[in-house]
């Protein structure tokens, strides 16, 4: 109980440090503004400018920032008066007449550091009386230490350091008092009964309870208290605590008994557990053969843990490594199988030569022209430009202008299929065409368009428009169609990525590349109605050069 009494008064110690430093932070802050000093530093003005208005208002906040100030006040020597109260509005004294007080003199001797105060009863006239403290500073000029230029009062309610005493869990019987340098006391948390005695003791009684010394424990109104003590610096506060000495006996009688009943409680726990341990001795070992059982049935994925150290523990540990070495093994013969598949795989690939594909559609363009099959000639050069674009060198990345570039294609390519069926419009911001993005993001949406949103329309009624650029936080590219549009269902379903992988390039590969690229906030956004048509918002984020682009991937697209 005493070190936990001890503990309780170096946390309330440190939430009294923390206020104190807090409010002479705050009146250092004050009257080292530049701003205020400017104020002080001239004629008192007729109206304020906006940065002294600024100054002014932030002074009245901080009563509300700071719920324990209860009132500042600035005298200026140039007759500037600034006051405000946390409560209710005050009278105070004159400036000529303060200057007169020991309040004034105790103040200015401290040359501008903190000057803390047993009580704010001195700035008020008609020995007015209120429950706080006070801490004051003389303000003088930051850049002449021998220029005053006036002086600075804040008030501190003695409630706020009560709450930080009552707030304590402590038995009800321990008196906290929280005193000042002075020996005067600010605040105590008995609600009932206040410590008179503490007032109308002497000096040496005093100075006796703050500083016991070896000896703590002392005598109050015929009562045996101990004493625990906590100093604030570098205020020289002190916190007391005073709890009975017969109660802290009785608590250590109780924790004897409670030692002795946890004592017995122990042996009795330890006999039962011997009983088990002695009945549990196979347990290890038949585990370990049911999971032999299940490795020879053919459950490969077998570990028993290891629940000793000795010489069944070491069997059990062995037994793990040999599983998983021959899981190993096993992964090692598919992961072989499987890349003699990739290799048969991509030697099929190779065989499909780009350059012989490119050169084999330039010819048919050439003929085509020759021929006079422009229209031919148009739908093979699209064609060809689509595959040099999507392809990209085997590159998974390319500029903003080869994806509208590669769309445009695609789109000249279902327009010669489709004659009839759509028009499209384009209007794309030529400042995003520099940027770089990931490959096929716009075309999926745009052939979902054009299959699906046009096969109900008349003649030239289906209109598909094609907008892009900058925003506040990146790229935004709006495929919008007047088409049959879809339910919310379907919207749903459109997205959801298939188990099986499949879908190739579609909408849903799309959103999962989005998310996978550049996180869960640039999915696809799909607005739908019935009737109506459909819209597709992507957005991306802006990627100047090829640098960020890998840092980008190797953050993300892992």
């Amino acid at each position: 109980m005493i070190g936990h009494q001890h503990q309780t008064i170096g946390l309330i110690e440190n939430n009294i440090k923390m206020m104190l430093d807090d409010a002479q932070d705050i009146s250092s802050y004050i009257m080292n503004n530049e701003t205020f000093q400017n104020l002080l530093n001239q004629p008192k003005p007729e109206e304020y400018n906006r940065a002294q208005q600024t100054m002014l208002s932030y002074l009245s906040n901080l009563k509300t920032a700071k719920s324990y100030i209860s009132f500042i006040i600035v005298y200026g020597e140039n007759g500037f008066v600034f006051r405000d109260f946390k409560d209710f509005y005050r009278e105070v004294v004159p400036y000529q007449q303060l200057n007169e007080s020991p309040t004034y003199i105790a103040t200015a001797a401290k040359e501008g550091e903190a000057n803390w105060m047993f009580s704010s009863d001195p700035l008020f006239p008609y020995l007015q009386q209120y429950n706080e403290v006070m801490v004051g500073r003389r303000i003088t000029n930051i850049y002449d230490s021998e220029e005053k230029l006036g002086m600075l009062f804040m008030g501190i309610g003695r409630e706020a350091f009560l709450a930080s005493i009552q707030d304590v869990e402590l038995s009800d019987s321990t008196q906290l008092l929280l005193v000042d340098d002075n020996y005067n006391l600010v605040a105590s948390n008995q609600k009932n009964r206040d410590v008179d005695y503490y007032r109308e003791s002497d000096l040496e009684f005093k100075k006796r309870l703050i500083h016991p010394g070896d000896n703590p424990v002392i005598r109050v109104n015929g009562q045996d208290f101990y004493i625990s003590t906590a100093k604030v610096e570098p205020y020289e506060w002190m916190v007391v605590s005073l709890t009975p000495l017969k109660e802290i006996r009785e608590q250590h009688q109780v924790l004897l008994k409670f030692t002795l009943i946890a004592s017995v409680s122990v042996m009795l726990i330890v006999a039962l557990l011997s009983i088990f341990l002695s009945r549990n001795v196979t347990s290890p070992i038949r585990k370990l053969l049911r999971s032999m059982n299940d490795f020879k049935r053919g459950d490969f994925n077998q570990k028993v843990a290891v629940e000793s150290k000795d010489e069944v523990g070491l069997l059990t540990q062995k037994y793990n490594q040999m599983v998983a070495e021959l899981n190993e093994l096993i992964q090692k013969v598919y992961i072989s199988q499987t890349n003699q598949k990739m290799i048969e795989l991509k030697t099929l690939q190779a065989q499909i030569e780009p350059h012989f594909l490119y050169n084999t559609l330039d010819y048919i363009f050439l003929n085509s022209k020759i021929n006079g099959d422009d229209e031919t000639a148009e739908v093979v050069r699209s064609l060809s430009q689509l595959f040099r674009i999507s392809l990209n060198r085997g590159s998974d990345y390319y500029s903003m202008e080869n994806e509208i570039n590669q769309i445009k294609a695609y789109v000249n390519i279902q327009q010669a299929r489709f004659p009839s069926r759509f028009k499209v419009e384009y209007e794309i911001d030529p400042k995003v065409e520099p940027y770089l993005t990931s490959k096929l993001l716009l075309q999926p949406i745009v052939e979902n368009a054009i299959i699906h949103s046009f096969d109900h329309k008349e003649k030239g009624e289906g209109v598909l428009r094609i907008s892009g650029g900058l925003s506040e936080d990146g790229i935004v590219f709006v495929v919008e169609d007047n088409g049959k549009g879809m339910t919310e269902e379907q919207v749903a379903a459109l997205l959801q990525v298939s188990p099986n992988g499949s879908g190739g390039y579609g909408i849903k590969n799309v959103n999962e590349r989005l998310t996978m690229l550049f996180g869960e906030e640039y999915r696809l956004r799909i607005a739908s109605k019935i009737g109506k048509g459909t819209t597709v918002t992507i957005r991306l984020p802006i990627i100047h050069n090829e640098e960020e682009w890998v840092s980008l991937y190797e953050n993300h697209g892992h």
